[in-house]
């Protein structure tokens, strides 16, 4: 199962996506939600673009599937990533962009 894989290969993940340059996705994506605006990220891994987000103002809410990715995010962010699956997320009209 994925969910395992990424689990057991948490650290690996982790050391292989978490400075990965981002910067034409992130504007790309920003021209698309207000300064301020509130963001989920879904499957956040290693909680690369989470920080991001936060460090340039926005309302930042993560999920992962991973248990052992959230624990690496939370440790990144200081966000209380929740680990669920995208078919739990229930919030509909709480975001801004995801």
């Amino acid at each position: 199962m994925t969910i395992d894989y990424y689990n057991t290969n948490a650290d690996e993940f982790y050391e292989s996506t978490v400075n990965a340059d981002m910067t034409a996705q992130y504007d790309f994506f920003m021209e698309y939600v207000k300064p301020g605006a509130s963001l989920l990220d879904c499957g956040c891994g290693s909680g690369r673009d989470s920080l991001y987000f936060l460090q340039q103002g926005y309302k930042v809410s993560a999920i992962d599937a991973s248990e052992e990715l959230c624990k690496k995010a939370r440790q990144l962010t200081g966000l209380e990533v929740e680990c669920k699956l995208f078919e739990e997320i229930d919030d509909q009209g709480k975001y801004d962009g995801i």
